[in-house]
């Protein structure tokens, strides 16, 4: 109750800048999604523009227009977390069928256009090196025999980006400057 107060208080006369810090700690799950919902129309509606840290990578890719990542004081990257997404996570294939080994698996890994590969379960999840691959690791699959009942494409979640970026072994102080961008 005393953060629910606490959030309340901090918007009732709907400043124009609210600084919220882990705002759905300790609430229950109705009330931490009728708290998202609140923020997102005071940001859409009256266009309060929210600063919102958090380590819920799922509430922050759903609340915030964009979003920086910081590791140990220094910015990291900074933009949507689609563009995030889509310019540090490789494409991922998931492909589920009969006939994969641990063997094939790793001969896979050594493909042309293949970054990793993976078995998961009855399954694979293959890393595309350079995109248009699909169709051709598809084929090597069928031609080693493997009975494919699924292809489905992903690009890593907003999680993998975030620990690709905060678990890399550089010196954050090495990393390229954040690109800017605009918006909320």
């Amino acid at each position: 109750m005393k953060q629910k107060l606490a959030i309340a208080r901090a918007v009732l006369h709907r400043p124009p800048l609210v600084f919220l810090d882990e705002p759905t700690a300790g609430l229950d799950p109705v009330a931490s999604a009728s708290l998202r919902d609140d923020l997102m129309r005071l940001a859409q509606r009256e266009g309060v523009t929210i600063f919102l840290t958090t380590h819920n990578l799922a509430e922050a890719e759903r609340l915030c227009a964009l979003v920086g990542v910081i590791r140990r004081g220094t910015l990291l990257d900074f933009g949507t977390p689609a563009a995030l997404r889509s310019a540090r996570g490789a494409p991922v294939v998931r492909i589920a069928g009969r006939g994969i080994d641990d063997d094939l698996v790793a001969a896979l890994a050594l493909t042309p256009g293949v970054a990793a590969a993976e078995r998961v379960n009855e399954g694979l999840v293959v890393h595309i090196a350079t995109d248009g691959q699909v169709p051709a690791i598809v084929q090597w699959l069928v031609g080693r025999g493997v009975g494919i009942e699924e292809v489905r494409r992903d690009r890593a979640s907003f999680e993998d980006v975030f620990l690709e970026l905060v678990t890399s072994d550089s010196d954050p102080a090495s990393v390229a400057p954040a690109r800017s961008g605009g918006g909320r």
